[in-house]
């Protein structure tokens, strides 16, 4: 793993600290807006691997963080960030698939309006 520069330090602990009030705050519905009330209420699978997805990225900033301040070796980084990375691989494949259905599910139900 090449060294975090000051900016990556910086993103990462902005990602492990905000990702998981986002989440909280998703999961609580505190502020939703009429878009996040649409979303989960006709397309509830999207929102859960939306969910999926920032846990996963919190997740890979932490072990990058923890092996930045040496809490694990990078022999252990070489395992784990990949073994994280492809979980969201496949969970952004999902979002893409899971975002163009709602959107075609959004404008069929415009168009049987008109």
């Amino acid at each position: 793993m090449q060294p975090l520069t000051t900016y990556d330090l910086v993103l990462n602990i902005f990602v492990v600290v905000i990702m998981p009030l986002l989440i909280v705050a998703n999961l609580k519905n505190w502020g939703a807006s009429p878009l996040n009330d649409y979303l989960w209420r006709e397309n509830p699978n999207l929102m859960r691997v939306s969910l999926v997805i920032l846990g996963l990225l919190t997740l890979f900033s932490l072990v990058q963080l923890a092996g930045y301040f040496g809490l694990v070796s990078a022999s252990v980084l070489d395992y784990v960030l990949p073994a994280i990375g492809i979980p969201f691989l496949v969970a952004a494949i999902v979002e893409i698939w899971l975002v163009l259905k709602a959107i075609s599910q959004y404008m069929r139900a415009r168009r049987s309006q008109a």
